[in-house]
């Protein structure tokens, strides 16, 4: 009589040997060299952070948004400033043509101080740094919200030439 067939299962290659999640030497070095970073940095409290005021802190944009005409919005976003950090800045959109224009603080961490004007057209997928400036994030809103009508008929392609100059708060 012949010996009854037994099914049985190959042998698992070694990487699969030790256990379900058991993987080559080389790999579990680098995981095990991982986890001891990730503990190590478990130590690491809030105090190593650094705060920083931005534009989100001194500018209500719900407050400032019942200040602009119907067609516009009002609201913050963060954009790269200069080559490696993030910078909040304020943006005025006009619904109607997806324009915008953004005011950025000119240092990162003084939003109340020089501001930069940017014109966005979300259609194009373009920003342009614009020929106007004001010293103080102050004279930039009275700028802007003193010259809202001339950007929105340009936004519109009634207007032909932005409205510019910089902005002295003493001017205001």
């Amino acid at each position: 009589m012949e010996d009854p067939i037994e099914p049985t299962r190959g042998s698992l290659p070694a990487e699969r040997s030790g256990g379900r999640f058991a993987a080559p030497d080389g790999l579990r070095d680098l995981v095990e060299r991982l986890l001891d970073w990730l503990r190590g940095r478990r130590g690491s409290g809030l105090e190593d952070v650094s705060t920083a005021t931005t534009m989100r802190n001194v500018v209500d944009a719900d407050a400032l948004a019942d200040r602009t005409p119907p067609k516009w919005e009002v609201g913050h976003d963060v954009v790269t400033y200069g080559s490696d950090t993030l910078t909040d800045v304020l943006v005025f959109r006009h619904t109607p043509t997806r324009q915008e224009l953004v005011v950025m603080p000119e240092r990162n961490t003084r939003p109340e101080g020089e501001i930069s004007f940017y014109h966005t057209d979300r259609k194009r997928g373009v920003r342009h740094l614009l020929s106007i400036g004001a010293d103080s994030l102050a004279a930039a809103l009275g700028y802007v919200l003193d010259r809202i009508g001339r950007f929105e008929r340009l936004f519109a392609g009634r207007g032909t030439e932005l409205p510019s100059g910089y902005t002295d708060s003493a001017e205001l």
